[in-house]
Order: C-alpha cells, then structure tokens, then sequence
C-alpha cells in the first residue's frame, strides 16, 4: 500500500469503517512498517480520541492512553488475521483429505468389484 492510499483510510480505520478484508490487512501492514504513516496514523488517533469522537473500545479503560488503545487495536487486528490465516489452512487440509478418503474409497469399491480385494 501507497502512503497516499494508506492516507485516505486513516478515518475509516479509526472509525471501524474498514471491512476485515485484505484493505485492513495492508492497512495495518503499512502502518507498521511506515514510519511516517504509523504516526501520522497515532496522531489522528490520538486528536480523534481526545475530541470525544471515537470512544474508548469495549473493555478499554479510560486512564489508558491513546497511543496504548491504538496499539491494542491494531494487536488485536493482527491476531484475529493470525486467526484467520489459521483457519483457512485448516480448512484446506480438511478437504485435501476429504477428497483423500473419497478416492481411497473409490480405489476400494473398484478393486472390490474386480475381485483383488
């Protein structure tokens, strides 16, 4: 992602307006390898959240400060991806052997019906 890209999703980020699609994954990605971005991106946080215009998440307590309440948010980004991620290899190896024991079983009827089993 482009900083003028990751520029234009800045308030869609920090009002939960990004879909947990591969937008927000590039997104976080940027903001953690771009210097520049990543601050840029705590700073609107940081005015956002001490204007009263995005509340405090949900479990959140309010001595936690901005920078803090960011960096927990884009952790738990990063660890729904990783669980995401996770997920999909699984189902991948669940169908890989699904189609596995289809054609063991296939292989199995037809030996069967030749007569070698």
């Amino acid at each position: 992602m482009e900083c003028k890209d990751f520029q234009k999703l800045i308030n869609d980020f920090i009002f939960d307006k990004i879909e947990y699609s591969e937008d927000l994954k590039e997104f976080l990605n940027h903001a953690k390898t771009c210097k520049n971005c990543g601050e840029e991106l705590e700073l609107y946080y940081t005015i956002r959240r001490g204007l009263g215009d995005v509340k405090a998440p949900d479990g959140s307590e309010e001595s936690v400060d901005a920078t803090q309440e960011l960096e927990n948010i884009i952790n738990f980004y990063d660890e729904y991806f990783e669980k995401q991620r996770k997920r999909k290899k699984a189902a991948i190896i669940s169908v890989i052997i699904a189609m596995l024991m289809i054609i063991f079983v296939i292989v199995c009827l037809y030996l069967n019906t030749i007569g070698i089993i």
